[in-house]
């Protein structure tokens, strides 16, 4: 993630700092093999931090999947509990409040494992599309200031 940010600066620099184009309203002028150059950095760059991105995904998934095996155990652990506890006397029906009170726990500490799973993939996803657009719009802009470069040089 670095490395692009690394490389969109460097790209930032050569714009800023490239000669100014004399009677040309801020126009610059830069090396246009350089500025290729940082953009195939960059595409190179790109599919490593998409197999990153990727790894998350996974790891949200695994995360929310573990989630879900812990609060369906908590959930069928309640219930069987429920299920042994028949008996009518006050210590079954004592049982059976206590038991209601596990399972409606454990189905709170499931909806909030899901609840806190999902939030958690959907901030390492927001990240990754913020730092991707953010990339792809320096692309896009560095590839249309050099194509009005060469346009002007062919003038």
């Amino acid at each position: 993630m670095m490395e692009i940010f690394r490389v969109l600066d460097d790209m930032e620099s050569m714009l800023k700092d490239g000669k100014k184009l004399p009677l040309s309203s801020g126009k610059n002028i830069i090396d246009s093999n350089d500025f290729l150059e940082r953009i195939d950095r960059l595409r190179a760059i790109l599919p490593e931090e998409i197999e990153t991105a990727r790894l998350v995904i996974s790891e949200k998934e695994r995360i929310i999947k573990e989630a879900y095996g812990q609060a369906d155990q908590y959930v069928h652990e309640s219930r069987h509990k429920v299920a042994r506890m028949v008996d009518d006397n006050e210590i079954t029906r004592n049982a059976v409040k206590m038991a209601e009170e596990i399972v409606q726990r454990a189905e709170e500490v499931a909806a909030d494992l899901r609840r806190d799973a999902n939030q958690y993939a959907e901030q390492i996803l927001a990240h990754i599309e913020m730092v991707l657009n953010r990339s792809l719009d320096t692309i896009v802009s560095g590839q249309e200031e050099l194509r009005q470069e060469i346009d002007k040089a062919s003038i």
